[in-house]
């Protein structure tokens, strides 16, 4: 026994000899789609903890056991894991083999399947391809990287709503936001609740081939998510944050305080009584104005927007494993100080995944995310009533300060400030008022996958969402929402929304690989169930006390009273119950065909109309397996594809197919007191049936010269059904119009998606570029019987017209209104010397449009048309025509990154071309509804009534009922407006005569050509040698810098082109009061250990 444990010591001490000798091994790594050094690359000594990290240009040193069956194992996101036998050597090279993470396996809903075998048109992206850019949001990944998908914000601010939509959308009225799964589980939101740094792949499923499984929810697109998991392997700790400055990317430009002087002067003439406040305060004559242009202006845009914004983003990563358990677990934090004043964003998300191999058969998995995301600050615009949108502020307040005034002094001249004719001083306004808005979200999955025998395996999943907001608002006295509904007293609001998801999904696999050699094929069935329950409420009190705090306010409700018809409640419940299946098939890896279907059972219709059929189907054609294309080399693959299916769209309003009812918005009278009642919303639709879309699509895959080059081009024809429109009814059912089926459109397309290896040299530069383009053609084929189209808006606040229109031929949502003509001349009207009046000429069309009037120097509008359909001599509702539509002729983007040696680069632009924005802004800030409204500057070249010396040529009078020019004589008048470029302010008529108040009217001259090109991203990196930093404890350094939004190439003269502030889908392209987009610059570091 002695001499057995003798022999044992001494065999473990010469075991402890060999394996404590050991040798440098040094090598490369490098990918085998671009054979550029991969940076990065976890290099383990298999059986042990030792380890490095692949450097720059893909180098790495490690020591290994000084003898010869030593296995390094290569891991990387993105790429096939790999074993290589070291031997006897002392440096090797290895390619990494890209994986599914590298996009050659795609998620198509409940199974993966290999790239190169997708019948279905499918966009993607990896975390290879985003590990290097600093992103803040996850929707920053889908922005322009990928054929056929739109991402986009509303406007500029931290949290400002993303607008996904996947070739264009079905719906007329109802929600057309795609579906968002994330590791198997439908989660709402997901973009504004995952880390970009926590994804691993991002999949849009496009055509029915790959929606029609997922059934009523479709419709509309499907974004597969799947986050990054532990790999095994030794654990690694990963680094990645940046510091940078925000400034206000651009700005309108306005009047100078000389040229604002000279403009209230001439306003304040033609009032009635003339406004002496204005003339003695400024002066009454050119020459006694002209101090002014001495005056330093006070930029109120600057003043607001345009502070310096500092933005940090922290991401921590623990990843790791063994051959049974992985996990990855992670943390990011962002915060903002935007360029706004008093205002302020943060945001925590905490994740944690884990995987784990009971047996052989048998692995379970879990995972869990929170989100906390907190908005201060008020904005730009009002969300409730944008007639109170305190950009207006900003632009148009007296850009300078009177005597003694401090930076937050009220405007003496500004007489009765809040109450929408006034203005109010923009920094004072940022004080009065406060906003907080707070989200916390919860995500829990869990699956079980079990292989109960070869082939056939079963997996169920399990998912839970939590999502609560709360809104918290505060209107100071100064404030024009108190001002007009609080009697100048301070007022609050609070909105409550919790939103619970419960989903469970069972999936049977079975699988076959080679059947007799040629036939390979899976079997896919499955059942799934859904419960979504939310419940919303809003509070809103006035009259709390003059200085009081909203700290106070929000805690105290008692020192306030309810408004009328609050609080206010809602709660709403839906559930699903699905059952589905899909079925692969593939003959000699060169006749493929993919069927599936799902059905469908919802409550959100009566019983009878609940359950709906949604099948899909599609067929390949791998043309490289055929015999006539055996020798030709340069072709990898090309495969033809067609597909067909039907999928349905489920977000649609709830409770339609019932009759709904509200308390406390009619009321009663009796006993000398009205009483709240209840009251029908509608009339309820018993026969109401899922919108739908058929979808048939023609693609076709090609890579070339050994993948340096692949391309996916796409055909698509889209179109809709049953969609849900308001009909007309008889009045005799108590109500005008119903909620029915009746609605269609469609879309046609054609998307293109290249990859290319431009340049690869394994120790010198590579070059590589993805190039995406896509069209997309928007009609609206179907309403309801008889009619042809319905109008839309108005969509901006004071605007009061209908500006958009849904008609059939055009795309939903088109830009509606007059066609501008620029102004009435002296030339068209009849001069009586006499009385000095201008009479409008016969057979010169007169403005007819409400708040217009025809004087020479006034806004014109085309006459178009009449009664009859033909142009009738009177400019009015019958002459308004579609204007602009947002709709893009193209779309896309181009990603370029570059290595060479230690240095990487990467520029990303986006495009878009041939959409129109409707610039309301122009609109409103062209006019003189407010009374010491400043302008934009195109208005110094507006038409004037005053002569050199500031004394009036011209003046307007109401004579029997009709509004009349009176002034100098034609040549005079002539003259003094011979450089005239654009039409005298609105509303500058009404302050003398009570004609023309104001002309918001929508009309050509507001919509801009909306296409863009911009540099998006640029970002410049640097990573350390290996043997610099791994002495550290280092195992990979790398330093960065980026600019975004680096430079918009446009013609439009707004903020920025890419812009939709409407709050219906009926108005898209929509520019009013938007949030400014700001430029970003950071310097940030990536680090491994």
């Amino acid at each position: 026994m002695k001499v057995r444990f003798a022999f044992s010591l001494l065999l473990c001490f010469f075991v402890s000899v060999a394996w404590s000798q050991t040798r440098q091994l040094t090598g490369r790594v490098i990918s085998d789609s671009a054979y550029a050094g991969l940076s990065g690359v976890n290099i383990t000594v298999k059986g042990t903890t030792t380890g490095t990290i692949s450097g720059a240009n893909g180098n790495f040193s490690i020591s290994v056991p000084d003898r010869n069956n030593v296995v390094l194992v290569f891991s990387s996101i993105g790429y096939g894991q790999q074993e290589v036998n070291v031997g006897n050597r002392s440096s090797i090279n290895v390619t990494m083999t890209s994986s599914a993470d590298a996009l050659d396996v795609v998620v198509i809903g409940y199974q993966t399947v290999r790239r190169r075998d997708v019948l279905a048109s499918v966009s993607s992206i990896g975390a290879k391809d985003l590990k290097d850019v600093p992103l803040t949001s996850a929707a920053e990944a889908l922005n322009g990287r990928l054929a056929g998908v739109t991402a986009s914000t509303s406007e500029g601010s931290p949290d400002a709503a993303v607008r996904i939509r996947v070739r264009g959308g079905i719906s007329i009225t109802q929600n057309n936001d795609p579906l968002y799964i994330v590791d198997g589980v439908q989660v709402e939101n997901a973009l504004s609740v995952i880390a970009p740094q926590d994804i691993q792949s991002i999949d849009v499923l496009k055509d029915a081939a790959a929606t029609a499984i997922y059934g009523a929810r479709g419709a509309n697109g499907v974004i597969v998510i799947t986050t990054k998991s532990g790999k095994p392997g030794r654990t690694i700790i990963t680094y990645d944050g940046f510091v940078g400055v925000r400034n206000l990317a651009n700005k309108l430009d306005v009047m100078s305080p000389y040229e604002y002087v000279r403009m209230q002067m001439e306003r304040a003439k033609h009032a009635s009584p003339v406004d002496t406040t204005v003339l003695k305060a400024f002066g009454s004559t050119i020459d006694s104005i002209s101090g002014f242009k001495n005056v330093d202006p006070i930029d109120w845009q600057e003043k607001i927007m345009g502070k310096t914004g500092i933005s940090t983003r922290h991401s921590l990563s623990v990843s790791g494993g063994n051959k049974r358990a992985t996990f990855n677990i992670g943390y990011t934090f962002n915060k903002e100080k935007p360029i706004v004043i008093n205002s302020d964003f943060n945001r925590h998300i905490f994740n944690a995944k884990g995987d784990y191999k009971i047996t052989n058969n048998l692995k379970v998995g879990i995972g869990g995310r929170y989100t906390y995301q907190g908005v201060v600050g008020a904005g730009v615009s009002n969300e409730s009533n944008s007639a109170y949108t305190r950009l207006r502020n900003a632009v148009k307040y007296r850009p300078f300060l009177a005597d003694s005034l401090e930076i937050d002094d009220q405007d003496p001249l500004a007489t009765n400030p809040g109450n929408g004719v006034a203005l109010i001083n923009p920094v004072a306004l940022a004080d009065a008022e406060y906003r907080k808005k707070t989200t916390n979200a919860y995500n829990l999955n869990a699956n079980l996958s079990y292989t109960i025998f070869k082939n056939l395996t079963f997996r169920s999943t399990f998912g839970y969402d939590r999502n609560n907001f709360v809104d918290k608002q505060f209107f100071d006295s100064i404030t024009s929402f108190s001002t007009n509904q609080g009697g100048r007293m301070p007022i609050t609001r609070l909105d409550t929304a919790y939103r619970t998801t419960i989903t469970n999904s069972n999936v049977l696999t079975y699988s076959v690989k080679g059947f007799r050699r040629n036939h390979d094929f899976d079997v896919l069935v499955g059942e799934e169930t859904y419960d979504l329950r939310s419940d919303s409420r809003s509070a809103q009190y006035r009259d709390f006390p003059r200085f009081t705090p909203f700290e106070t306010a929000f805690t105290t409700n008692t020192l306030g009273i309810p408004f009328a018809n609050f609080p206010q409640f809602v709660k709403t419940r839906y559930t699903n119950l699905s059952f589905f299946g899909r079925i692969n098939y593939a003959f000699k890896d060169k006749y493929l065909l993919s069927v599936n279907a799902r059905y469908d059972g919802a409550s959100k219709f009566a019983p009878g109309q609940q359950w709906g059929f949604f099948p899909g189907g599609s067929i390949a054609w791998r043309v490289k397996r055929e015999k006539f294309l055996e020798g030709v080399d340069f072709i990898n693959d090309l495969k033809f594809r067609v597909a067909y299916g039907k999928v349905g769209n489920n977000r649609i309003g709830d409770y339609l197919f019932l009759n709904t009812f509200n308390y406390g918005s009619s009321s009663y009278y009796l006993n000398g007191q009205f009483i709240p009642a209840y009251t029908q919303n509608s009339l309820a639709n018993a026969n109401l049936q899922w919108e739908s879309l058929v979808n048939r699509n023609y693609g076709m895959d090609l890579s070339l010269f050994r993948g340096r080059l692949d391309m996916s081009l796409d055909f698509y024809y889209n179109t809709s059904e049953n969609l849900l429109l308001n009909a007309q009814i008889a009045p005799t059912f108590g109500f005008t119009s119903q909620i029915q089926n009746i609605g269609a459109t469609s879309n046609r397309g054609v998307e293109l998606q290249l990859n290319g290896v431009i340049m690869r040299k394994p120790r010198g530069l590579n070059w590589t570029a993805n190039f995406n383009i896509s069209h997309n053609k928007n009609t609206v084929e179907a309403l309801a019987q008889g009619q042809t189209e319905f109008p839309a808006g108005p969509a901006w606040g004071i605007s009061g017209v209908q500006d958009y229109i849904v008609r059939i031929g055009s795309p939903v949502g088109s830009m509606y209104g007059w066609v501008t003509d620029g102004f009435y001349r002296v030339e068209d009207f009849d001069y009586d010397p006499a009385t000095t009046r201008y009479t409008l000429k016969s057979g010169v069309a007169e403005m007819q449009v409400a708040g217009s009037v025809s004087v020479p120097g006034s806004l014109r509008f085309k006459d178009i048309s009449g009664p009859a359909g033909k142009p009738d001599g009177v400019i009015n509702d019958f002459d308004k025509t579609i204007i602009g539509n947002a709709t893009p002729k193209f779309s896309g983007g181009l990603n370029q990154t570059f290595t060479y040696k230690n240095w990487d680069a990467s520029i990303f632009v986006n495009f878009s071309y041939g959409n129109d924005v409707y610039n309301a802004n122009k609109i409103e800030f062209t006019s003189m509804y407010h009374v010491t409204s400043n302008l934009l500057d195109v208005m110094n070249d507006r038409w004037t009534t005053m002569d050199a010396t500031g004394k009036l040529i011209q003046t307007f009078q109401t004579v029997g009922g009709k509004f009349y020019a009176f002034g100098a004589a034609p040549d005079v008048l002539a003259a003094a407006n011979a450089n005239a470029k654009i039409w005298m302010p609105a509303g500058l008529t009404y302050y003398g005569s009570g004609a023309g108040a104001y002309s918001y009217s929508p009309h050509s001259w507001a919509i801009e050509d909306g296409s863009f090109l911009r540099i998006n991203n640029v970002t410049l990196g640097y990573t350390l040698p290996a043997k610099s930093v791994s002495k550290l404890g280092i195992s990979r350094l790398r330093f960065y810098v980026t600019a975004n939004n680096l430079a918009v190439f446009t013609k439009y003269t707004g903020y920025d082109p890419e812009v939709s502030v409407g709050s219906s889908g009926l108005t898209p392209g929509l520019d009013y009061s938007a949030y400014p987009k700001s430029r970003l610059f950071l310097f940030g570091v990536n680090a491994s250990f």
